[in-house]
């Protein structure tokens, strides 16, 4: 009972987070709306690396591949809205590390783990600086990731309760506050190129497995960075 109490208290904390955020988004949307009609909606496309920081890794060290792809609403002010689907992979590593002296008997955690995830969320894309056919903009988001944590050899982890506290356990769902800075470059026949570099901020401290047992404090998080291609949609 007490664990569940616990889940929900989190769960709740995260939903007044995520109506915050939204709320947030919303505003500044109502904020550039005097006159803002879609003038052009484009497809995009981007294929980059991610890499995670948390309990078994201290830095953003391994990077994998990963991809993804969109929807971008051209406005006439400088904020605009994009729909960003996203597929990756993380992993991690600390061959030093040790579990903590509390351990309870017959637990064993991880030192090494993969987490494949994918996410939903929405950007509003903020136009910080124009230069030519340049644009330099930030992009707070929010939405929605599904990860699943494995050992290295595939096997998840998420039922495998000896490998963290016992009773501790996590949803594979969990909000995400993405925040990506970049720019984009574009061609006579309204074609666009563009790099972007942020963190997905994921609100959940699972995606390597662990967290009671963990011997470093803070979430988990990914970074990443990205190439995109941007097609006008007639």
């Amino acid at each position: 009972m007490r664990l569940v109490v616990k889940n929900q208290t989190k769960f709740g904390l995260q939903m007044k987070g995520f109506l915050l955020a939204l709320l947030t988004l919303l505003q500044l949307h109502v904020f550039a709306a005097d006159s803002l009609k879609v003038r052009k909606k484009f497809f995009f496309a981007g294929f980059g690396a991610f890499a995670y920081k948390g309990s078994l890794s201290p830095s953003y060290a391994k990077w994998t591949p990963g991809i993804t792809f969109g929807i971008r609403f051209e406005k006439k002010k400088n904020v605009n809205g994009m729909i960003v689907l996203t597929f990756g992979k993380v992993i991690g590593e600390d061959r030093s590390y040790v579990a903590p002296s509390n351990t309870p008997e017959g637990v064993t955690p991880i030192n090494r783990f993969q987490t494949s995830f994918f996410s939903l969320h929405y950007e509003a894309q903020i136009v910080l600086l124009r230069f030519r056919n340049f644009k330099f903009y930030a992009s707070p988001g929010i939405g929605f990731i599904r990860y699943t944590a494995k050992d290295w050899n595939g096997n998840p982890l998420i039922d495998r309760t000896k490998t963290r506290n016992p009773n501790e356990s996590y949803s594979q769902n969990a909000f995400v506050f993405p925040i990506q800075f970049g720019f984009r470059y574009s061609f006579p026949n309204e074609m666009a190129l563009g790099f972007e570099a942020g963190w997905m901020n994921t609100a959940t401290k699972y995606l390597d497995n662990m967290h009671e047992l963990a011997t470093r404090g803070g979430g988990d998080n990914i970074a990443n960075l990205r190439f995109q291609v941007f097609l006008p949609i007639k």
